[in-house]
């Protein structure tokens, strides 16, 4: 197949002929889609939208093209086109899955002034109103909107998941809970055709307010529904029906990730193995299998399970990084180093695989290299706040208090609400003999960034050598009040508490922390679940605080770090960066 009249190669998948290929695509618009999607995955967007365009030259009344084209537009910022292709799909044939795709167009912050949002200003006679004024008023024009478009998608196909999934996400974004959990049990009631999106949204409902043992009996609940489904046929071999089979997936994904957060990591790992029985070679999936073994031990068999993890997906920067840190941890510096090269050669903007590669060439004493990578991370991923942090932290080490105090204003005012900022500038100030603005700066950051408990350790040490020691234990209380399983609090907390001989208190803290933790990883802690729910509950309640001085394209930017990482593997490497801080 020719590109053009100049007669340009174009490339077609591996195995196949030329010939054959073109004749399998003249004859299905589908086909089209596909080849359309095999070009966007190889990084070749244009070329992705030059294919949709012939296949509608071909197929100018097939609505699942003009769908598909429309899906395309929207991925490379072309909003008024797809919002054009998303119209005249539901004019020639009105789908469940159009509208959807229409809906979510509609929520998103970067496509403002919709047509469809400009007309239900006209109905609710508010055109002429300021923002400020519709917001007052309780009025957002898109949500509305997209409401509409949601609620049409229902009436057409009452049995589609992924749109139980994405109005009850949209509702769960304006923290309309009960609305959300009505919904979605509306959605499980329908016996719906794609079970996996609407448990899995159901799910994520419960964690954004710590309600872990809800989410994991909804996510138990949803595999049992797929896997009766499967035994029975449901799932045939269509391509809806096969996406619908696909999606349960994510459902292992997050009920492993939630059982390896609570502390649970023998059912983990058995979670996952089931996930990659069913699945195969999912990267997600090998990933969490990976990191469970590296919680039990397991070393040799995390490496197995890492390796066949970014074979499955080269682009899969979390699974380069946690592999890498491994390596790094058990002193496998050269193992570690051409992991983080591997996988910055494959993806070049991921922030966190910068910022631990730089760690680790500045733990080596290597700065120059150090400094090069913090540079070049931060070139590439411009809002990464941890990389700024990161610099400032070995400027700070270097005694380059101004270059480090620089480093970390830039990185608080891309975003106040990340502590270790905090934390590291009171103690540029403790460094320069400013022992009182590092009080005050420790406190801004307890205002600002509520769940980073690191602040009140810190806050409590300024205020014991002070002599303010009831004043350090409430401020400890807090912090163990905002994450229960953050183990140097119970460690600050007893250390207080023998320094002015409390043995009672000493005895009520092992008490607690005996709930929370377990010095064996195969039998969970009595607490686990109920403490990460704790702490996920504090991180979206200052989420929503923050969000009040956020704007929604503010949040949309996909570079910027979101709290909400409960059930991705970032949490664990977060935690993994700190054992190997705390080894230091």
């Amino acid at each position: 197949i020719e590109t053009n009249n100049n007669k340009q190669q174009q490339h077609v998948p591996a195995g196949m002929r030329t010939s054959d290929y073109e004749n399998d695509v003249a004859g299905d618009g589908r086909m089209y889609n596909a080849w359309a999607n095999l070009e966007f995955k190889a990084g070749r967007p244009t070329e992705a939208c030059r294919i949709l365009k012939r296949a509608i030259s071909q197929f100018p009344n097939d609505s699942y093209i003009l769908h598909a084209a429309g899906k395309m537009d929207e991925r490379i910022g072309n909003y008024e086109g797809a919002r054009i292709l998303y119209g005249k799909s539901l004019r020639i044939s009105p789908s469940a899955p159009a509208l959807v795709a229409y809906a979510l167009l509609e929520l998103n912050p970067n496509a403002n002034g919709t047509s469809l949002a400009n007309e239900l200003a006209h109905k609710l006679d508010i055109t002429n109103c300021t923002n400020a004024k519709k917001e007052k008023m309780g009025v957002d024009l898109n949500f509305e909107t997209a409401k509409r478009l949601f609620n049409k998608a229902l009436l057409i196909d009452p049995k589609h998941g992924p749109t139980y999934n994405a109005y009850g996400a949209a509702l769960l974004d304006r923290n309309q809970i009960s609305k959300a959990r009505k919904l979605y049990e509306r959605g499980i009631n329908a016996n719906c055709s794609d079970p996996a999106s609407v448990y899995h949204g159901y799910a994520k409902v419960e964690i954004a307010f710590g309600n872990i043992d809800k989410a994991i009996r909804i996510l138990r609940k949803g595999l049992e529904v797929v896997d009766q489904a499967e035994r029975g046929g449901k799932f045939g071999n269509s391509c809806h029906e096969t996406k619908g089979r696909d999606r349960s997936k994510f459902l292992f994904h997050s009920l492993g990730m939630l059982e390896l957060n609570s502390n649970h990591v023998v059912a983990a790992h058995k979670v996952f193995e089931r996930g990659i029985a069913r699945h195969g070679n999912s990267s997600q999936l090998l990933l969490g299998l990976a990191l469970c073994d590296v919680r039990l031990g397991n070393e040799d068999s995390a490496r197995r399970f890492f390796k066949r993890s970014v074979q499955a997906d080269r682009r899969h920067a979390h699974a380069w990084q946690a592999w890498g840190m491994m390596e790094m941890k058990g002193g496998n510096y050269e193992i570690a180093k051409e992991l983080f090269e591997g996988g910055l050669r494959n993806e070049k903007r991921h922030g966190a695989l910068w910022l631990t590669f730089a760690n680790m060439q500045s733990r080596l004493g290597k700065y120059v290299s150090a400094r090069q990578l913090f540079q070049d991370g931060i070139e590439k991923c411009t809002d990464h706040v941890p990389l700024y942090q990161g610099w400032s932290i070995m400027e700070l080490k270097l005694g380059n208090y101004t270059h480090a105090k620089m480093l970390m204003g830039e990185a608080l005012t891309l975003d106040k609400t990340q502590g270790s900022g905090w934390l590291v500038a009171a103690t540029i100030e403790k460094k320069l003999g400013n022992d009182g603005l590092a009080g005050l700066i420790l406190k801004r950051g307890v205002e600002c960034a509520p769940d980073y408990v690191e602040l009140y350790i810190a806050l409590s040490e300024w205020e014991i050598a002070r002599g303010r020691f009831d004043e350090a234990r409430d401020i400890l209380e807090r912090g163990l009040e905002m994450d229960p399983r953050h183990a140097p609090l119970y460690h600050s907390l007893a250390e207080l508490e023998a320094r002015v001989f409390n043995l009672d208190g000493l005895a009520k803290l092992n008490k607690r922390a005996a709930e929370v933790f377990n010095s064996n990883a195969l039998v969970p802690p009595k607490m686990s679940t109920r403490a990460l729910g704790k702490k996920i509950q504090m991180g979206r309640a200052k989420a929503l605080k923050a969000d009040q001085l956020e704007t929604n394209a503010d949040r949309s930017n996909p570079n910027q770090n979101t709290k909400s990482s409960y059930m991705d593997p970032d949490s664990i490497i977060e935690s993994m960066r700190s054992v190997m801080d705390n080894d230091e």
